[in-house]
This record gives structure tokens, C-alpha cells and sequence, in this order.
């Protein structure tokens, strides 16, 4: 909830900042003499690391202060789940030739996974569960755990495009640079973890102890990029000639971003044994540069004079992700490392064109 206010509130600041300019120009949709505003809403996938907290390994050398070589993985994280988001843009003028727009946009997504794993002694390796303190907690023959893991992804963006020249509307025969992209991003992945154990050697099929953790990374930074239209005329027979894009009225656009963040991370774990009432905890934070890269492509079809429908898809990889790494011998604590991960967020869109005048030129080539 709170990640998705900070978007919301993001988004209004700009909205209410854009929305008194007049004559829009949204060189992403190739829209005229109208302030554009999106909304939309679809599915996202997103991979993060895996979780791996309770172990394997041999007592006696774990006792004997040595360090447990194996780590089960509890939960792993390729997963999909729903999503929306909104945006507005309008026009800013001339600025030393460059036609000029900004806009603000933002989405929030929600996605969960759920995981069981167990545990069997074998060749002389027993199951062992430290907490994230480094307090070995106990040792078992066997046991099972379960570990649900929901993660909130959400941002928001102010850009700017920087157009040359008159907008045009005729497709190209394979690309046309329009306009250069720069922006201001605060985006987050929140991850809240809970993993509830029981072992086979307690006198009940009670917990044997649940442990849960938030692991919240919030992304700060700035990105370049450039966009435009594209099309398959190249290929004999598509364009002009009744190919199935022009028949359907479809036109197609991408833009292609990167930038660097600072990549601040706060983690909280707190492990509880149902059975002594024993409670720990731990919190640290970390902060690593990271890099986010994203193409986003656009299929457009326009459905009245001042509305059209998008099927917008962004393609992110993100080279910073927290990756927990827990105790595995007595007196280390958990820490914070990071790995990379991929994402990709598809929606269907719908624009609307604010004002007096129509959203688009007549006739669409």
C-alpha cells in the first residue's frame, strides 16, 4: 500500500502540473492539438533470486563451529501477476528548435509465489535451521517448510522528449527516429517473505518456526533514450500493397532506454519458535549501483478521432536485485548481496485526447 501511494501521489503532482498546457504533442503515439492521458492495465513477470534459508550439512562439524555447505533453495521467483498503470503528456513549446513534450507515468504490480520444500537426513548430513542472527536452532531428520513470498513492482517517471522537424505521419519502410527520451525514475521492488517449518521431531505437527522478512529495494535515478516508428515495408508485399498491419490500421513504435540508480536496499528479519517462545531479530540496509535498461514496444490502433487503443509492452532488465545470503554457522548473521534480474510488463492501453480539438491527423498513412 505504500509503494502504490507513492506512484498515485507522483502521478497527480505531474498530472496537475501538466494538465493546464494547451497543445499536446505525444511523439510516442504520433498525437496532435491535444494533451494525451493513458490508462491501462494487463499482467506483469518478473525474476528475482532464490530464497535459500534452511540448510544441510553435517551436526558435529556445524557444532564444532564449522560452516554448513549446503543451502536448500526455498522458494524460487519466475512469476506473473496483474497490473496497471497511467500516464499524461502535453506539450512545453519550442526549445531552441527541439519541439519538446513532458509527461509523468507510473504503474503498480502485484505478484506471489508460493513454495514447499522438505528435508531428509542422508549420509550422515542432517537438517539445520539457523536463524538470520546466526543461532543454530535446531537439528532434524526431516522436515518441511512452506514459504510464500509477495512482491509489489511499481514506478514512476518523469520524461521529456525532444522532437526535430515537423511530426510525421507516414510509416517508414523500417524505422524513423522521432524524438530523444530523457527522465527522472523512483521505481521499487518490496518483497515480503514468510517461511513457516515443522520438524518431525516435535511432540505435535505444530511450527516449528516461522520466520519473516521485508526486503524493500527503492530504485533513484536518471535515464537517456531515443524512439520512433518502425515497420516491416522493408519486406516485399507488406507495405501499400494490402499487408495485414495495413489492413488492420495498425501502426507499430519503440523506444529504447537505459540509465543508472542508486539502488537502496532495507531488510528486516524476525525469526519466532513457536515451541519456547524464543523471538530475533535483524536489520541492515545496503546501497549498490545499479543499471535498468528497457525497450518498449507499442502496436497502436486508433478507434476514434481523439482515442486509440495501445498494446504496449516494456522489455527491463534491471543489473541490481537484493539477494539475501543467511546464516550457514554459528554467530554469522545474514547479509545483503545482489544479483541481476528481468522483467518484462504488458498492457492494454487506452489513450484520450484532452481538450477542444481532435487527438489525431487525418488521414493516418
Amino acid at each position: 500500500m505504500r509503494s502504490a501511494m507513492r506512484v498515485l501521489a507522483l502521478t497527480a503532482i505531474g498530472a496537475a502540473a501538466f494538465v493546464p498546457a494547451a497543445h499536446a504533442q505525444d511523439m510516442d503515439s504520433v498525437t496532435f492539438n491535444g494533451t494525451t492521458l493513458w490508462v491501462g492495465g494487463g499482467f506483469q513477470y518478473l525474476t528475482l533470486p532464490d530464497i535459500k534459508f534452511t540448510a544441510k550439512g553435517k551436526a558435529d562439524d556445524v557444532i564444532s563451529g564449522g560452516r554448513v555447505d549446503f543451502h536448500q533453495k526455498n522458494s524460487d521467483f519466475s512469476e506473473y501477476g496483474g497490473g496497471g498503470g497511467g500516464g499524461i503528456e502535453t506539450t512545453l513549446g519550442n526549445w531552441g528548435g527541439w519541439r519538446v513534450t513532458g509527461g509523468v507515468k507510473g504503474f503498480f504490480t502485484s505478484l506471489e509465489d508460493s513454495d514447499n520444500k522438505g528435508c531428509q537426513a542422508s549420509n550422515g548430513n542432517s537438517c539445520l535451521f539457523f536463524d538470520q542472527s546466526g543461532v543454530l536452532l535446531g537439528i532434524s531428520n526431516q522436515f518441511r517448510s512452506k514459504t510464500d513470498r509477495d512482491v509489489d513492482y511499481w514506478g514512476g517517471q518523469l520524461e521529456f522528449k525532444f522532437g526535430g522537424g515537423q511530426p510525421v505521419q507516414t510509416k517508414p519502410n523500417f524505422y524513423r527516429n522521432d524524438y530523444l527520451i530523457a527522465g527522472a525514475d523512483i521505481r521499487g521492488i518490496d518483497q515480503d517473505i514468510k517461511i513457516v517449518n515443522h520438524a518431525d521431531n516435535l511432540p505435535i505437527d505444530a511450527p516449528f518456526f516461522t520466520y519473516r522478512e521485508t526486503l524493500d529495494t527503492t530504485y533513484y535515478g536518471g535515464y537517456i533514450g531515443f524512439g520512433g516508428e518502425y515497420s516491416f515495408g522493408f519486406i516485399p508485399g507488406v507495405k501499400n500493397v494490402g499487408g495485414l498491419y495495413d489492413r488492420l490500421g495498425l501502426r507499430t513504435f519503440i523506444n529504447v532506454k537505459g540509465g543508472l540508480y542508486s539502488a537502496q536496499t532495507d531488510y528486516d528479519g524476525h525469526t519466532h519458535v513457536e515451541l519456547i517462545d524464543y523471538n530475533s531479530r535483524l536489520s541492515r540496509s545496503n546501497e549498490e549501483l545499479a543499471f535498468i535498461g528497457t525497450v518498449s514496444l507499442e502496436t497502436r490502433k486508433q478507434i476514434g478521432p481523439r482515442t486509440s487503443l495501445s498494446l504496449w509492452t516494456d522489455y527491463e532488465y534491471i543489473s541490481s536485485v537484493p539477494e539475501l545470503h543467511y546464516s550457514n554457522k554459528f554467530n554469522q548473521t545474514a547479509s545483503i548481496g545482489e544479483d541481476d534480474a528481468f522483467a518484462t510488463r504488458t498492457m492494454l492501453r487506452l489513450n484520450i485526447g484532452l481538450g477542444s480539438q481532435q487527438l489525431y491527423q487525418e488521414p493516418l498513412k
